[in-house]
């Protein structure tokens, strides 16, 4: 009986222990935060002193971390807290926040910055209120979630597209640079923050890792994210640092104005910092876990009326070109859905018969737009409006009609340069360097994944040769532009000059991306009296700069 008291109080002792999150706040707004797993000391300033994941510092070294910041029309900005509020403390789960006071500066916001830590959990939840109180706009380029660790201890980073060894501060030292945040090594290798850049979209997490140890965002949704279905941010760079980019103006996307009134949940998301004997066996455990927070989504934790737990759906079919990517934005001005930053975005792609459904739609009013992802009609956009309300799936149907009539064709309209050789590498500053100044590509000869490239980076001609005839019907050339950097193109037809085009810098190609930037579409009416008989040939003459092409088609217009 004796023994049997002694093994159940253990027990008891044991559960309890398990169970216990402590919350302790102090008057100079510093916070200590723990469960059994895990230990944050927050300053008052809201930044890290010290992290303990089993006993282990994994912010030792690190320089300022677990910080907010943005840039407005006055420089740049960290988030500056005046007060912190306890939302709850128990023993299985404490929240608390702080506010920072918009009266700062002309270019800052109320903010609320949360953090919810329960027990079991080996890390920690994250959200951010923003809201301009202001009875005027609030301008800014970029505001995000920073976090440094061990650069000694976490190596490794990966933002579940690209994985790879974080050069290390003598690295950097040691190289050449070539541009911003862009180095080469003496070996001739390049190395930039730019090589972990990720379409957000179409990831769930981004993080560092290594000797047992990880620190992983993760976000069961992207709802919160500025930007298009295509958005590209920073994910990962030198020094450990993982960050969690709510907006930026990277990759041909804008700055942004709040207006009065205007808030915004950027979040929530977990901060996991799993354990494990072998980097396997870390990624397993990140993986795992994202599937856990995405049956978790929309957080029962938050009690906000800016964040809805009852969410609608919303489902429908396209027709004509059945793939395709659908795109629901939350905007109360006129902005464009692929660069937008205001409202709540979701997005997703059809299947083989056309169908798609979105769930986990905050209720509102939203405009719903379909493009093709597959095809040659690259002027296809199609725009609806529809109401989602709690509980209930609205229907909206699509049309988006095929082209006919095509003489000849590179590339399919996706908004991507995929299909082209290189743009399946890895991101790296090197493969611009890579791609030829001069090319002629011979349809029915040349095979678009060998002998067009992802880029035309150089100033040169890159020219496409085929076969016509004089039928006394005009033409149709589509040129579909994927990413611009600097450009100037000119185009020409069988020597006779279509257009000089002047694009604007997305600041996508030479910064390392391999398939994508700013959407631009360009359509021509050709004469008749232009096409002759036998050889054709088109010349797409780079002045300046570089260009990324989607998807080229000439067509005969009836």
């Amino acid at each position: 009986m004796a023994l049997f008291s002694f093994l159940l109080i253990t027990f008891l002792f044991v559960s309890f222990n398990h169970a216990k999150v402590t919350l302790k706040t102090s008057s100079d707004l510093a916070v200590e935060i723990s469960n059994d797993l895990v230990k944050f000391n927050f300053k008052s300033d809201s930044t890290i002193s010290s992290l303990h994941v089993n006993e282990e510092d994994i912010v030792h070294g690190a320089s300022r971390s677990f910080y907010l910041d943005w840039t407005g029309s006055d420089g740049e900005f960290r988030f500056s807290p005046s007060t912190v509020e306890i939302v709850e403390q128990t023993d299985t789960r404490a929240h608390f926040y702080w506010t920072q006071d918009s009266s700062r500066s002309n270019d800052a916001l109320n903010i609320e910055l949360h953090y919810i830590l329960e027990d079991g959990l080996s890390g920690i939840y994250c959200y951010a209120k923003y809201f301009n109180d202001k009875s005027s706009n609030v301008s800014f380029g970029e505001t995000r979630m920073v976090y440094r660790f061990n650069p000694n201890l976490l190596v490794i980073g990966t933002n579940q597209v690209h994985t790879g060894i974080i050069p290390t501060s003598t690295d950097i030292n040691e190289s050449k640079k070539v541009q911003d945040a862009t180095y080469e090594f003496p070996n001739g290798t390049y190395y930039t923050k730019y090589d972990f850049v990720v379409y957000i979209r179409e990831t769930q997490y981004q993080g560092v890792y290594g000797q047992g140890y990880g620190a992983f965002i993760i976000s069961p949704s992207r709802e919160y994210h500025g930007g298009g279905p295509m958005k590209q941010d920073l994910t990962v760079h030198d020094y450990a640092l993982v960050t969690n980019y709510f907006l930026s103006g990277h990759f041909g996307a804008s700055s942004f104005i709040a207006p009065p009134g205007w808030i915004h949940f950027y979040g929530p998301f977990l901060l996991h910092l799993p354990t494990g004997k072998s980097d396997n066996e870390i990624i397993a455990s990140v993986e795992n876990q994202v599937k856990a927070e995405q049956e978790k989504w929309p957080y029962k934790f938050v009690s906000d009326d800016e964040y809805p737990l009852e969410r609608g759906s919303v489902k429908g079919t396209v027709t004509g070109q059945k793939s395709a990517t659908i795109t629901l934005f939350q905007s109360t001005i006129n902005e464009v859905f692929d660069i937008q930053q205001m409202g709540y975005l979701y997005t997703t792609n059809t299947d083989a018969s056309g169908n798609y459904i979105i769930d986990k739609v905050r209720p509102g009013s939203y405009k719903i737009y379909a493009y093709p992802i597959a095809g040659l009609a690259s002027e296809n956009l199609v725009e609806n409006v529809v109401q989602v309300t709690a509980n209930s799936v609205q229907t909206v149907d699509f049309n988006l009609p095929e082209l006919e009539n095509i003489v000849w064709s590179l590339g399919q309209a996706n908004r991507r340069a995929n299909e082209f050789r290189l743009a399946d590498q890895p991101r790296n500053y090197k493969w611009q360097l890579d791609v030829p100044t001069e090319l002629n590509f011979t349809i029915g000869k040349s095979d678009p994944k060998v002998d067009w490239y992802y880029s035309q980076s150089h100033a040169g001609t890159w020219s496409i040769h085929y076969t016509d005839k004089q039928d006394g019907k005009s033409r149709i050339l589509r040129i579909a532009i994927a990413g611009a950097s600097k450009s100037v193109l000119a185009v020409t037809l069988n020597g006779k000059a279509l257009d000089e085009l002047s694009l604007d810098n997305d600041a996508s190609i030479y910064r390392s991306a391999m398939q994508s930037g700013k959407f631009h579409f360009k359509m021509y009416s050709i004469e008749s009296s232009l096409v002759v008989n036998g050889e054709n040939y088109i010349d797409l003459t780079v002045k300046s700069g570089a260009v990324m092409y989607d998807a080229l088609s000439l067509q005969i217009h009836d």
